[in-house]
């Protein structure tokens, strides 16, 4: 079995960016495809694209996602950056509606239903979260070849922070406990999720955070809020179509979940970082 402090860098290299293998076009960069749809997704600012550079990562952090999202993007500091607090951004989108037609009429008139999803469906709601947070810590045994634990604990919803007629913003905190080796560590984290129609497709957007003060949630919704504007200003404004019969009922849940699930890959990235700079 590996030692503690190379299993510190296996994970801290497999989650952070090898910048010398981008071997995309740039103009790709700024574009992910849903349901045969080329979306724009410019970097949040102060920020750098770094799916598609490292295989090794992107395999371990799809494996921790739930089953029901896929990653579009993922957005870190630019490399030996020293002062982002563990946060990043991520775009996901939901997999049973990537290819439905959504835009900004037809997500304002199941709105309510989804922000009403959300706030009734908590308790069942941790008990997806442990499931799936199962799947992410089995995903980093297999990857570390080590005696990993990750758990969540203490998971709340921190309320709504955007209601606008296209767009639902809500915010959630919670602690990681990493376990590597017999060497323990935690951090709490805050992650600010926008739901969002764009160009025709509802998209998820994250900001990541550590949970040091009441600065660090504001940050995360600020930056998420500014994400979506520029998001939405890169894209075709699309009407869509009545919501009908479309099926909303769980998209609040499955939402959460991955929101949850997304922020802890960020977040754990965090914890291994800081034990290895100890």
């Amino acid at each position: 079995m590996r030692s503690f402090p190379a299993l510190l860098t296996v994970f801290a290299l497999s989650l952070a960016t090898s910048y010398g293998q981008n071997t995309a076009p740039p103009a790709a960069r700024e574009e992910a495809v849903v349901g045969g749809r080329v979306i724009k997704l410019p970097a949040p600012v102060g920020y750098e694209r770094v799916d598609g550079l490292n295989p090794d990562s992107d395999r371990l952090i799809n494996s921790m996602l739930p089953a029901t999202h896929r990653y579009l993007a993922r957005f870190d500091p630019p490399k030996n950056s020293t002062s982002a607090n563990g946060r990043s951004f991520n775009a996901q989108v939901l997999r049973a509606l990537e290819n439905r037609e959504i835009g900004e009429r037809t997500f304002s008139e199941v709105k309510q239903q989804t922000k009403d999803e959300i706030e009734k469906a908590q308790d069942s709601i941790r008990q997806e979260i442990a499931r799936a947070s199962g799947k992410a810590e089995k995903a980093l045994q297999d990857a570390t070849d080590a005696d990993t634990a990750l758990s969540l604990s203490d998971i709340a919803m921190l309320g709504c922070f955007d209601d606008a007629p296209s767009s639902l913003g809500f915010t959630m905190a919670m602690n990681v406990a990493a376990k590597v080796g017999g060497r323990d560590t935690k951090t709490r984290g805050v992650v600010a999720t926008m739901i969002v129609p764009v160009n025709g497709r509802l998209l998820y957007l994250y900001a990541n955070a550590g949970f040091n003060s009441p600065a660090d949630r504001t940050w995360a919704e600020q930056a998420v809020t500014a994400w979506r504007d520029a998001v939405l200003a890169a894209n075709p404004r699309v009407e869509g179509p009545a919501a009908g019969l479309l099926d909303f009922n769980s998209i609040g849940r499955s939402g959460l979940i991955g929101a949850i699930i997304g922020g802890v890959v960020a977040l754990a990235a965090l914890l291994f970082k800081k034990k290895k700079a100890q």
